[in-house]
C-alpha cells in the first residue's frame, strides 16, 4: 500500500526518477541522440507515442513497427513536421503472429541498420477469449510471446551493434499492473485456459529455434 501511495505521488524512486517524471525530463542529460537507432513496438498511442515523439526530437532514428500503417505513417508526418530532421522508418508487425515477427525482423536486418534500443512497449488487453493465427490465446501471443520472440531475434544485431560503437545496447520492456483487473467469470475463465492446452505446448514449438 505505501509503494503504491508513493507512485501516485510522484515520489522518486532509486533512479531519481517517479510516476510525474516525463519523458522530456528523462532524456534531458542524454544529449545529441543521432547516433542511436531504435525500436518501439506499440508506438502509435500512449506511452509509445510520446516515447517516439521525445526521442525524435533528441535525433534517434526510430523504427516503428505497426499493424495500422496509416495510423503509424499519420503520425511519422506529424513528427516530420516538427522535428524536420526526424528519420523515422514505418515497417508493419503484428505481434500476435510469429510468422509476422519473424518477416518484421528479416526486413529489418535487409535495413542494414544499427540498433541501440528495444523498447517492447505494445500491450493488448481484451475482455473476450481469442485465438491468433498460431492457435494461443491473443492477449497472451501479444503481450508476451511476441515481445519474446522479437527480442530473441534481435539480440544478435544488438550485440554486433554493441561490439561495433563500444556502446551497450538496452532492452526495455514496459509492463502494466491491468492483468490485476479482472470483473469477469473467474470459473469460465479458468475454463478456458484449461481448454487452450497450447498454453503448455507452445514453448516447444519450433517457431521459437532461431
Amino acid at each position: 500500500m505505501l509503494e503504491t501511495i508513493k507512485y501516485l505521488l510522484g515520489s522518486t524512486g532509486p533512479s531519481g526518477y517517479g510516476s510525474k517524471t516525463t519523458a522530456e525530463q528523462v532524456t534531458d542529460n542524454c544529449g545529441d541522440l543521432h547516433s542511436c537507432t531504435a525500436i518501439i513496438t506499440g508506438a502509435t498511442s500512449g506511452i509509445g507515442a510520446e516515447t517516439a515523439r521525445v526521442l525524435a526530437k533528441r535525433g534517434a532514428r526510430l523504427v516503428l513497427p505497426a499493424r495500422n500503417l496509416k495510423v503509424a505513417t499519420e503520425m511519422k508526418n506529424r513528427f516530420a513536421s516538427e522535428f524536420c530532421d526526424s528519420k523515422i522508418t514505418i515497417m508493419h508487425l503484428d505481434l500476435s503472429s510469429m510468422k509476422s515477427v519473424r518477416r518484421f525482423v528479416s526486413e529489418f536486418e535487409a535495413l542494414n541498420l544499427p540498433l541501440n534500443l528495444l523498447i517492447n512497449n505494445a500491450g493488448k488487453f481484451s475482455y473476450d477469449h481469442g485465438i491468433s493465427e498460431d492457435g494461443i490465446e491473443m492477449t497472451f501471443a501479444t503481450n508476451y510471446l511476441g515481445h519474446f520472440l522479437l527480442t530473441k531475434l534481435l539480440l544478435k544485431k544488438m550485440i554486433t551493434t554493441a561490439k561495433t560503437t563500444g556502446v551497450q545496447g538496452r532492452i526495455v520492456n514496459v509492463t502494466s499492473g491491468i492483468h490485476t483487473w479482472f470483473s469477469g467469470d473467474l470459473i469460465r475463465s479458468l475454463g478456458q485456459i484449461t481448454r487452450d492446452k497450447r498454453y503448455g505446448t507452445i514453448i516447444k514449438r519450433q517457431e521459437f529455434a532461431c
